[in-house]
């Protein structure tokens, strides 16, 4: 039966997957393009270089390459070797032309030898011959105390890997030159005005493999604003009464931008679309290492500009009514530039339009119409869903999605997914800005079947909610309720669990996340939080009585140059406030810890607590704690060492965590576009009978 069961998901999976490509298949009658190979870069580098010079060439790959085509593509070759110190790089390009003939040439990069204008090829090979590879063996950075030696050393030869050789240490006159300005931009957005930084090769081998390098760096003295005054037209009705917090600061680009946008946002809330502002700074004499600066702002106010009629433009489907409604500027009102490009912004967080610009009409005069140029977006979108996880293993699916609904900028989205564990689907319907300008609506029915460890889960229901952003501290808050039926068969847990095989759960669900990581799915620096309640009770048209709460908080920071720390931390209960009500609570409401994501020596759910036979139980209440250090071996690359210990009990009477388990592990990671692919072993430190010694995991995504 099982047999059958995985043969069933196996040929549903690859429909899925049929359907997929049957788009590409249908393309492949079409004219075929020119083809294009790389040699002598090695098998890995060969496709990369080749991929690249077919994206990059667009519509000059037709059935067959031109001479101009060829030789762009070499250009190309000889930059992308140059950009990795290969300065000097041998290209010998071999074509088959229309004729069917081969031909040779060897790549002139001077274009003193240029190939023949009639040459038309419909095959191209680019044998390439790196050379020598020029690398920065020696750096020595004089003058500098301004900008930690380590980040200015970075600028020059990146250290963020633990093995920073190749690439990361090239020398290229062009890689030298930028790595000066960037290090000279560092010191004046540290108010180092006057800095100056010159950068030399100072000595090189006989073969050009080696080089040294010398940077001087002259800082001067650092930049502070002693006043900031006004003067110019300042416009009827503009208040400018803020210089005190721009004063005593270092003189700065950003400090200097930070002044214009302060100075315009005062002129533009007036009708004061077109002022300017110049900044000039007097300088003072320089004591201490540091020379006070007064600062003038000469600001040309311009005319003042009323808003004429708000124009829609390109509006095809969308009832005009929706888009009113997401413009608050009003005829007669001061042109208002930044209110304006708030509704810009507003109308494209509609996300039915592939574009919203905004224009003026007439471009001057004191009375300018606001135009909208809208390109609506494709109303249906299908998308290929895949996935890998230890457990479930192959996961493909299909995501279909509607836009802008009955023109009323509605959307919807219906998901299938299929893995080998597990069948599920669901359907979202969203009402965007449903209470005001933050507040979503959606309405959603779910169903999922989910071969557990010890049970197969059931459970398809209906929820309503609303979704909110808050400006404080980046949150999003969410509520609604949710009405579902629970059911477990084919139970092999312990007999201490209450039978509940079909209970009936109404609940009031409310959530909060918070989001500080600089990159979600490759996080490097920052923090998440969130916490999450579920109160599901008989008066709200259930069977069951219970509150479940789930909370969690996750920290990254960076531990030297190539080094990273991770820590989580998630914890749950589920209380039923008395043995009565525990009878009710749903076998699936218990955790069940374990997985690529939680406790690594276990595979999903073999973690749970254990009864006196041996069988699992479900935890009601649990603490689990991750700690990662993760070092790069290349910018791809890296090899992470982890530990996790998870505290839980099946029942709250005597403790929340009777049991303790812990794993210790080491990984591998690769990143990819849709965050890492891991290779990841746990090993358990204190298993249980019956627990394995430790578990291998493949899974993409970081853990937590």
């Amino acid at each position: 039966m099982n047999r059958a069961v995985d043969l069933a998901r196996t040929a549903v999976i690859a429909a899925i997957c049929l359907v997929a490509v049957a788009p590409v298949r249908a393309k492949a009658s079409k004219p075929s393009k020119a083809k294009i190979e790389v040699s002598g870069l090695g098998w890995i580098h060969d496709r990369d270089q080749r991929h690249s010079l077919e994206r990059l060439l667009g519509d000059q790959r037709q059935e067959t390459l031109g001479a101009n085509a060829i030789e762009d593509a070499a250009f190309l070759l000889v930059s992308a070797l140059e950009s990795e110190g290969y300065l000097k790089p041998v290209i010998e390009i071999e074509l088959r032309d229309t004729s069917g003939a081969k031909q040779g040439f060897l790549f002139d990069a001077t274009l003193a030898s240029p190939l023949p204008r009639t040459l038309h090829a419909r095959s191209v090979n680019f044998n390439v011959k790196e050379g020598t590879r020029s690398e920065i063996t020696d750096l020595a950075i004089t003058g500098l105390s301004a900008v930690p030696m380590r980040t200015a050393r970075e600028y020059f030869v990146s250290t963020r890997t633990l093995l920073a050789r190749g690439a990361a240490r090239a020398y290229t006159p062009g890689k030298l030159r930028r790595a000066a300005e960037s290090l000279q931009d560092d010191l004046r957005q540290r108010g180092y005005a006057e800095a100056r930084v010159t950068a030399k090769k100072t000595d090189v081998d006989e073969t050009g493999a080696k080089v040294a390098i010398a940077v001087d760096v002259l800082e001067g003295p650092r930049w502070e604003v002693s006043a900031l005054t006004f003067a110019g037209e300042l416009g009827a009705g503009v208040q400018l009464d803020f210089t005190a917090p721009f004063e005593h600061r270092p003189w700065t680009p950003l400090w200097q931008q930070e002044v214009r946008e302060r100075i315009r946002r005062a002129f533009y809330t007036r009708g004061y679309p077109e002022a300017t502002i110049a900044l000039a700074a007097k300088e003072e004499r320089a004591g201490g290492g540091i020379k006070p600066v007064t600062v003038v702002a000469t600001i040309k106010a311009g005319p003042e500009v009323k808003v004429g009629q708000i124009r829609i433009a390109g509006n095809v489907r969308t009832q005009e009514s929706v888009l009113r409604r997401r413009i608050r500027t009003k005829p007669g009102d001061p042109l208002n530039p930044i209110a304006l490009e708030r509704a810009r912004y507003r109308l494209s967080r509609l996300g039915i339009f592939s574009a919203v610009d905004l224009e003026y009409e007439p471009a001057d005069g004191a009375l300018r119409d606001p135009v909208f140029r809208l390109a609506e977006a494709k109303p249906y979108e299908t998308n290929l869903l895949l996935g890998y996880g230890s457990y479930e293993q192959l996961r493909a699916g299909i995501e279909f999605r509607q836009l802008n609904l009955f023109g009323l900028a509605h959307h919807s989205r219906l998901e299938f997914l299929q893995s080998m564990k597990s069948t599920s689907g669901e359907y979202n319907y969203t009402v965007p800005e449903i209470f005001g300008e933050s507040v979503d609506g959606t309405a959603r029915l779910f169903g999922l079947q989910r071969q557990e460890e010890s049970f197969l889960r059931q459970e398809y229901g209906a929820t309503i909610g609303l979704k909110r952003t808050l400006p404080w501290y980046k949150m999003e808050a969410t509520t609604g309720y949710t009405y579902q039926a629970l059911r477990n068969k084919d139970s092999q847990l312990s007999a201490v669990i209450p039978e509940n095989s079909d209970v009936t759960v109404a609940s009031l669900d409310f959530g909060l996340t918070s989001d500080h990581r600089d990159n979600p799915l490759r996080p490097r620096r920052g923090y998440r939080w969130f916490a999450q309640l579920e109160a599901a009770s008989r008066a709200l048209g259930g069977e069951a009585d219970y509150q479940r709460v789930e909370s969690g908080a996750a920290f990254h920071t960076s531990w030297g140059a190539s080094r990273w720390i991770h820590l989580g931390l998630t914890n749950g209960i589920v209380t039923t406030g008395g043995a009565g009500n525990d009878l009710l609570l749903p076998v699936n409401k218990r955790f069940y810890p374990g997985g690529e994501s939680s406790i690594r020596g276990y595979q999903s759910g073999e973690a749970s607590p254990r009864g006196p036979d041996g069988k699992f139980i479900g935890a009601k209440s649990y603490v689990l704690g991750n700690v990662e250090l993760e070092q790069a071996l290349t910018p791809n690359w890296s090899v992470v060492l982890f530990g996790d210990g998870l505290g839980m009990s099946a029942r709250l009477s005597s403790s929340l965590y009777e049991e303790r388990l812990y794993s210790v592990g080491l990984g591998v990671r690769y990143q990819t576009l849709i965050g890492p692919l891991r290779v990841e072993y746990g090993h358990n430190l204190n298993p249980r009978v019956g627990d394995p010694s430790g578990t291998l995991h493949f899974s993409v995504g970081f853990p937590f």
